[in-house]
């Protein structure tokens, strides 16, 4: 029965290999799919690979096929060396000696036993190799690991300028980053969460030259030394001396949340500087919430209570562009994460539509009701939206009208 069994199940995945074409894989911000899916993109990107071992656009595809398939399958084990990811790289390796691609592959996953590649020395390499017609994601990741591991590196804002005309974040993603950067009060610090609330604003920073005077810090690198040195010399003040082993005795599997609130709060303390986190940053769960504010489309870090209902209206009336939540889609705007970005904005900024009511500015109550029940309407996320599987595309919808409706009570 059992080999009946392992009989159908093979057929089944020789159908879905078959029925499937060899495609780009995509950052999972963009585009994500079931390890299923991308265990049948390997299978086709591998024989891409035998046909053409020479082919580094096969190569880049089936590394990171294998990558997600692994990851979203439950991770690299318990020895990652010993994970099909890893025999692509060491297969790379083989096929492909100090290619763009190979460095590359190695700036995301690198054998515990390659100390170049974990110093971020096969970065440099392949920025040095990159090809002029570049993958705008593959440059948007060098740009982001040269910016981690050299941060005063020239080359950091060329790649970022570079980065930016290629127009690798869809408008709405960078419309979120400029409506953020511009409510923040001068010589800011912005802690932010992941790649959508930290390159797109990096970018408009080093093409675009807005606010620079704003000191950008992705909470997952303050683990990284090189980027850390730099900041503490930016900011004027002392590194903070910390052990990490003290941190495990003390605090056992979550030792990092402390860690990371001590840094936190050492940065905003010793540089006096205003500080602000991004609202897609779970991170400031880690500090004491009653010291977190909300602005509009930013949270704002006070040690005491202030008016922020009157900075966040400021904001909507004066300095955030929201139009555009309410223009149709584009067809270049397809990104999952880009519907639930606009999503953000519905549950941050409703509860002004009454605190202007009650103000008496009808004109503005209406226009922030107006922007956000179109939001609603065109960008409910799909079924198959992987950030959005708990609910139905009803129910979502449902929640976001009686949000809005519950301010003309």
């Amino acid at each position: 029965m059992r080999r009946k069994i392992f009989i159908v199940l093979a057929l089944a995945g020789q159908v879905i290999t078959y029925a499937q074409k060899a495609e780009t894989i995509e950052s999972i911000t963009a585009n994500s799919h079931e390890p299923e899916w991308y265990a049948a993109q390997a299978g086709i990107w591998q024989g891409e690979v035998d046909a053409n071992p020479r082919n580094q656009w096969a190569w880049r595809n089936l590394f990171r096929a294998t990558l997600y398939q692994e990851q979203f399958a439950g991770g690299w084990g318990e020895n990652p060396d010993e994970s099909r990811t890893a025999g692509v790289i060491r297969k790379m390796e083989a096929a492909l000696p100090d290619s763009f691609v190979l460095n590359l592959c190695k700036g995301r996953f690198c054998l515990t036993t390659d100390e170049a590649a974990r110093q971020g020395d096969n970065i440099l390499r392949a920025i040095e190799l990159m090809p002029e017609n570049v993958c705008p994601e593959d440059l948007e990741f060098l740009a982001t690991r040269l910016w981690i591991n050299d941060p005063d590196n020239p080359l950091v804002g060329e790649l970022y300028n570079r980065s930016y005309r290629n127009r690798y974040f869809p408008a709405r993603i960078m419309h979120f980053n400029h409506n953020m950067l511009r409510c923040m009060q001068p010589n800011a610090l912005f802690f932010s969460n992941g790649d959508l609330d930290t390159e797109p604003m990096k970018m408009l920073q080093e093409a675009l030259g807005e606010r620079t005077d704003v000191v950008i810090v992705n909470v997952a690198f303050l683990h990284a030394t090189p980027f850390m040195k730099a900041l503490y010399k930016k900011l004027g003040i002392e590194p903070l001396p910390l052990d990490v082993q003290d941190y495990g005795d003390k605090y056992g599997e979550d030792w990092f949340r402390h860690y990371e609130a001590d840094i936190i709060m050492y940065l905003i303390n010793q540089s006096k500087r205003p500080a602000y986190f991004s609202p897609t940053n779970p991170k400031v769960s880690i500090l004491n919430r009653d010291s977190i504010y909300n602005e509009g489309l930013v949270l704002k870090y006070s040690p005491k209570p202030y008016n922020n209902f009157e900075a966040a209206m400021h904001n909507v009336k004066e300095v955030y562009n929201l139009e555009y939540l309410a223009e149709p889609d584009l067809v270049y705007d397809s990104w999952e994460t880009s519907v639930m970005i606009d999503m953000n904005h519905v549950t941050l900024l409703a509860n002004l539509i009454s605190k202007f009511r009650k103000k008496g500015d009808k004109a503005q109550a209406d226009r922030l009701y107006g922007i956000l029940s179109k939001c609603v309407e065109r960008c409910v996320p799909r079924q198959g939206d992987s950030y959005s599987q708990e609910h139905s595309p009803e129910e979502r919808k449902n929640y976001y009208e009686n949000l809005l409706k519950e301010q003309l009570k």
